[in-house]
């Protein structure tokens, strides 16, 4: 797949994640360009889903945030995209791929406590027809989670 951005595209990328309030004009003032410019190649690069402009919370400010990594076996190989597709559809889920190996599928999941997530596997996670096995890994320090890069999909 060829790469939706040019070296100015990226430019203004790497502007925007230093401030992604940064305004059109400031940007193209930097750089010696129109603010029309900078607009549309924003436009297009929104339009084509190369990049999204979000906010992003400081997990530092959760009162006990447990980062916790699901690694889900399923009961046959038929229910994998069942049970994925249910655990997307989760808002307590923040990502979730199908994996070859030991598992299934990886969900990942940021709570406030470890009785959160406890109730959160029994309550729901269990519950998703197709779910075999769920075994966690929880974070205890966030050392380096880099934003900036991730699959942009459609909610």
């Amino acid at each position: 797949m060829q790469t939706p951005f040019d070296e100015l595209d990226q430019k203004i990328i790497d502007r925007l994640f230093v401030d992604a309030r940064s305004s059109n004009r400031e940007i193209a003032r930097e750089f010696g360009l129109t603010e029309g410019s900078i607009r549309a190649r924003l436009k297009r690069l929104l339009e084509a889903k190369a990049i999204r402009v979000t906010a992003v919370t400081n997990a530092k400010y959760l009162r006990n945030p447990v980062l916790a990594y699901l690694w889900i076996e399923v009961d046959s190989t038929d229910e994998i995209s069942f049970v994925a597709k249910s655990l997307a559809g989760l808002k307590e889920i923040s990502f979730v791929a199908t994996l070859l190996g030991r598992s299934d599928i990886l969900a990942m999941t940021l709570v406030e406590g470890s009785e959160d997530l406890t109730s959160f596997l029994h309550t729901t996670v269990d519950r998703i027809p197709g779910v075999r096995r769920i075994q966690y890994t929880l974070s205890h320090t966030f050392i380096k989670h880099d934003y900036r890069w991730c699959a942009i999909v459609d909610p």
